[in-house]
């Protein structure tokens, strides 16, 4: 299924976590409909921003999958309004910039250990909040800074 022109639900959902441990990542309707909402108004418009194809490393995680990997316990994965993602063959420091300067209504950003870029939309109906962090250290364990 396409959530937009570029991004399928099959490649917002993947988890190799799941794979390997055989534990069920799909999203709820509703986490459904935030994910459909992410790739619309972030994701294809980053792409075009960026101009290169976008490698999507983690979209949606269940709770057991976020646990597994280390994530926050109140992370935008969870419930589809997030993603990691690379742009295939843009250094990462200048997608980064790109995203921060732009109009983009994207709630945080960060740049993670320098090999990809979280991006998270708000609660619909919420206002973005425009963060953009960096962030060091490893799962269960980082550290983050405001750029």
């Amino acid at each position: 299924m396409q959530l937009s022109d570029h991004f399928t639900f099959a490649e917002m959902t993947f988890s190799e976590q799941a794979l390997r441990k055989g534990i069920d990542n799909t999203p709820s309707a509703p986490d459904t409909d935030n994910l459909r909402r992410l790739c619309k108004i972030i994701l294809e418009p980053l792409r075009e921003l960026w101009g290169v194809p976008i490698h999507i490393n983690s979209g949606y995680r269940s709770a057991v999958i976020n646990h597994l990997v280390g994530g926050d316990p109140t992370s935008s994965h969870m419930d589809g309004r997030a993603a990691d993602c690379v742009p295939v063959g843009l250094d990462l420091t200048r997608a980064f910039a790109l995203i921060r300067n732009s109009a983009l209504p994207f709630d945080k950003i960060i740049i993670e250990c320098n090999a990809w870029i979280h991006v998270a939309i708000a609660d619909e109906g919420q206002p973005t909040r425009k963060v953009a962090l960096m962030a060091s250290g490893g799962p269960g364990h980082w550290v983050y800074n405001y750029v």
